[in-house]
Parts: structure tokens; sequence; C-alpha cells
């Protein structure tokens, strides 16, 4: 077991994962949630819609952690916890966001087809963006 380097963290990042997203709830357990992700200049970003749960503790926490794995031989897993902000995000700036991340996960026609469901004057999103303060990467 080993950890990587900033340059193979990086790397791997940049590949298509689902990551698991994890936010701190008052008694109860933590909200973890399958996201899909961007990894841009050292920080995660996440969209999702305004009022759901994951925006909502977002913003009453400031911080989530969140878990990239392969499962496959060999195994590598990275792990980031730090502080988030959470901006409302619609209209065009959002369809575009969508359409990046639904082709980058599901192929370019099927990613266009999921982004047709969010109009360019449509409102109501929020992209989450997670600082790491802490990393945890390890390959074996």
């Amino acid at each position: 077991m080993a950890d990587m380097t900033d340059a193979q963290r990086d790397e791997f990042l940049s590949d298509v994962w689902v990551a698991v997203l994890v936010i701190e709830r008052a008694n109860k357990g933590p909200l973890c949630a399958p996201v899909w992700y961007r990894y841009v200049d050292g920080s995660f970003e996440v969209t999702m819609e305004d009022a759901s749960a994951k925006a909502v503790l977002l913003r009453r926490v400031g911080r989530a952690g969140i878990c990239i794995q392969d499962e496959s031989p060999p195994y590598k897993y990275v792990t980031a916890e730090g502080p988030v902000t959470v901006t409302a995000l619609g209209g065009p700036e959002r369809h575009n966001l969508v359409l990046e991340m639904a082709t980058r996960y599901l192929g370019e026609e099927a990613g266009r087809r999921y982004a047709e469901g969010f109009s360019p004057d449509e409102e109501g999103g929020a992209l989450m963006t997670l600082r790491p303060r802490r990393w945890q990467t390890t390959m074996y």
C-alpha cells in the first residue's frame, strides 16, 4: 500500500469516476450521496438542485467530504475533506455545466439527451465547490 503523489492523484481524479459526497447531519449519520464531479484547479465541483437536501445541508455546515475509488485491481482511492461554497446556478450557465458533466459521464449522445432536461432558461440549480484541506490517497 502506498500514498499517491500529487501528480498521480490529479491524474486519477481526471478520469471518470462516480464520487460519494459525505455531509454531516445533526442527530443522524452523515448524508452520503453518489455524485458526478468535476475536478478543477485542486477543487471539486458538483451540481445539484438548489432546494435539495444536499444543498441545504452544505450551506448549513459549510464543509463536506468526498470519496473517489477504483474498485478494480490495482485498487486506488482518494478522499478529501474541507470547506464548501454553494452558489445559485441557473440559465445557460447551469445548462452548459450539466451538458459538460453529462457528456463526460454518459458520452456525447446520451449526455446531450440528459442535458435536454435542463433548459437554458431554467433556474433552481446550485454549484458546490469543495476546496480540500485534508487528503487521503492510497493505491495497492
